[in-house]
């Protein structure tokens, strides 16, 4: 049986229809939800209580799958999800400036995942084990809008422009202090180049930058980063932005080829939020 979408209120995103933890993981389902992150950009499933090893199962079907930086936050018995929490391996919450607690602050800027990669990521899966009960909500915003409608002096400037996009940028422009990259690591994720205006294989176009984008390929730094930020302004207008209040066993399946996301600020030190992520890896260069 087919999946069906019943899409948000708001511009972009949808719910999947007939899809449970039961149901067998097949070419007719990832051909599916292929076709749902397409046309919404943001897919959820909601109430299913989803086992890491269900996990990982569900984000195969769709490819290989990456194994991120930092290997403190690695799932222990599946190296493919990633654990977003602010919750210690001793079962107490972390401490403001801890660098668990860094980390996650960090994901409050505007990003898309991977994007610091050769070829980026086709999508995130994040799987809600514990939510707050106030606060720590996913803003998405729909880039092939946010390109459409961006003013035609912004749009000029974006046209036939590229970005450099670097792990090691975004991780020591994170908000609070966190442990310094060995040497070894840095080399593993050298800067690479993408353009700003992405060319799906569609044909449809939208703005493709973010938090792991350090500058502007040819330009003056501080104009660059001048020109990013406004930029960063115009896609991230409310039109443009679907807000997800999460729920325990929520899945949400995001294509991060067309979208940015960002967490919504929390009380990180007193309330438990614990979060599974998994990440299929892309299959084409940026064009």
């Amino acid at each position: 049986m087919s999946l069906e979408f019943e899409q948000f209120d708001a511009q972009f995103g949808a719910r999947i229809q007939g899809l449970d933890k039961n149901r067998a993981i097949d070419s007719q389902l990832v051909q599916d939800l292929a076709r749902g992150l397409s046309e919404h950009g943001v897919l959820l499933m909601r109430g299913e209580e989803i086992s890491p090893k269900r996990l990982v199962e569900l984000g195969n079907a769709f490819g290989e799958l990456e194994i991120l930086p930092e290997p403190d936050k690695r799932h222990p018995e599946h190296p493919e999800i990633f654990d977003l929490t602010n919750v210690r391996k001793d079962g107490n919450v972390v401490d403001f400036e801890e660098p668990q607690a860094v980390f996650l602050r960090g994901t409050e800027r505007w990003h898309t995942d991977s994007s610091f990669r050769e070829i980026p990521c086709l999508c995130t899966m994040l799987y809600a084990v514990e939510v707050p009960d106030a606060g720590g909500e996913t803003q998405f915003a729909n880039m092939y809008a946010a390109l459409e409608q961006l003013p035609p002096d912004l749009r000029s400037a974006v046209e036939g422009k590229r970005l450099i996009h670097s792990y090691v940028f975004s991780r020591a422009n994170n908000p609070g202090r966190m442990d310094p990259m060995s040497l070894e690591d840095q080399a593993q994720y050298p800067p690479v180049s993408h353009p700003w205006v992405r060319t799906h294989g569609d044909g449809r176009q939208s703005l493709y930058m973010g938090g792991h984008a350090s500058h502007v390929e040819g330009m003056d730094l501080k104009e660059g980063r001048e020109l990013i930020e406004q930029v960063l302004d115009a896609a991230t207008k409310p039109d443009f932005i679907y807000e997800h209040q999460w729920m325990d066993n929520d899945l949400v399946i995001w294509d991060n080829r067309s979208t940015l996301h960002r967490l919504r600020p929390y009380d990180i030190a007193s309330r438990r939020r614990v979060m599974r992520r998994i990440t299929v890896a892309g299959n084409e260069a940026v064009i």
